[in-house]
């Protein structure tokens, strides 16, 4: 019996773009294009949160902390549901445990370096492309 705790996609693609492991550039040494030495490996395994961030929700999420915290409520969800009705205040809990919840994914050596807005981005975009 062969037991894997890490074993990277049965289809053997990058979680990212959608390339088969047949078409990857292999990983260098230290610095191709981490620190450390993977050579030779095809795919990765990082941990990315599992949506995208979304600027102006930030920055009015923030402005509300900023308002929360003078005032004392003592539920957080009550002040959301103050501001913003129910029904989007619990859109707004799902986003913000999406936002910070983190899953692995698999990715070749072109995806691993992606920051958060470019990893969607090409997410989205392999989605499209089927």
């Amino acid at each position: 019996m062969n037991i894997s705790i890490n074993p990277c996609p049965e289809d053997k693609r990058c979680e990212c773009c959608g390339k088969h492991i047949s078409q990857l550039k292999p990983f260098g040494k230290e610095g191709d294009p981490l620190v450390g030495n993977f050579e030779g490996a095809l795919l990765l395994k990082t941990f990315r949160t599992l949506f995208p961030r979304d600027k102006e929700l930030d920055k009015e999420l923030d402005k509300l902390d900023e308002e929360f915290k003078p005032n004392n409520y003592e539920c957080y969800e009550e002040k959301l549901i103050e501001v913003y009705g129910k029904e989007r205040a619990d859109k707004i809990t799902f986003y913000e445990q999406a936002v910070n919840t983190v899953g692995a994914s698999w990715e070749c050596r072109d995806c691993i370096c992606l920051g958060d807005e470019e990893y969607f981005k090409v997410m989205v975009s392999k989605r499209k492309n089927g």
